[in-house]
C-alpha cells in the first residue's frame, strides 16, 4: 500500500477551499474536513492558516522560477532574461491555473494583512531581485530607464491578464508564451 502524503493532502485541500470560499472565509476546520486530516496534523505541518498559504505561495514561486531559470542568470542578455521570465510565467500559469489564482488573491491580501508578513516577504524578495536585475540591464544599456514598477507592469502585466482570461476559459493559445515574451521585450528594450 503506498504511503499517504498527509502534508500534500492538506495543501491540496486547502487550495481547493481557498479557491471555493476565499482565503479569508476558509477555516482550519474547513481544511480539516476537506483533507481528512486531524486538526493536530494540520498544526503539526503548518502551524496556522497563513503558513499553509505561504507553503502554497512557495510552490507557485518555485514553479514559475523553475520555468524561467534562464532569467536569473546575470550574464544572460536582457532580451533572453525578460523573454524567459515571461515565457516561464505563462507556461507555468497555464499548467497551474489554480495556484496562479490563489497567488493573485494572496498577493492582494498580503499588502494589508499583518499575518502575511512572511508571504509579503516572498513577493518583496522576488520584486527586489527583478528590480536589481532590471537596473543591471539599464546600466548595460539594454533596456529603457524607467521606474521598475512601470517596467514590471509593461513586461508582466499582459501575461498576467492573459492568464486570468485563459484560466476563466476565455483564451488558450499555444503561441501565447512567445507572443507575450516578444511584446514584453519590445515594451522595455532600449
Amino acid at each position: 500500500m503506498p504511503r499517504r502524503d498527509r502534508r500534500r493532502e492538506i495543501l491540496d485541500a486547502a487550495l481547493t477551499c481557498f479557491l471555493e470560499r476565499s482565503y479569508l472565509a476558509t477555516s482550519i476546520s474547513d481544511i480539516r474536513v476537506a483533507s481528512g486530516a486531524s486538526t493536530g496534523s494540520i498544526y503539526h505541518f503548518f502551524g496556522n492558516k497563513a503558513a499553509i498559504a505561504l507553503a502554497l505561495i512557495d510552490e507557485a514561486v518555485a514553479g514559475w522560477s523553475g520555468a524561467s531559470r534562464e532569467s536569473f542568470d546575470p550574464d544572460v542578455s536582457a532580451e533572453r532574461a525578460i523573454k524567459s521570465s515571461v515565457r516561464g510565467l505563462v507556461s507555468w500559469g497555464v499548467e497551474s491555473p489554480l495556484l496562479l489564482r490563489f497567488m493573485d488573491e494572496i498577493r492582494t491580501i498580503s499588502n494589508s494583512d499583518p499575518d502575511f508578513a512572511n508571504v509579503r516577504a516572498v513577493f518583496d524578495a522576488g520584486r527586489n531581485l527583478g528590480e536589481k536585475q532590471y537596473n543591471l540591464f539599464v546600466q548595460r544599456g539594454e533596456v529603457k530607464q524607467m521606474a521598475f514598477v512601470l517596467a514590471h507592469s509593461l513586461m508582466l502585466g499582459p501575461a498576467y491578464n492573459y492568464l486570468r482570461m485563459a484560466g476563466a476559459g476565455r483564451a488558450d493559445d499555444s503561441s501565447a508564451p512567445e507572443i507575450l515574451a516578444s511584446a514584453a521585450w519590445a515594451a522595455v528594450r532600449a
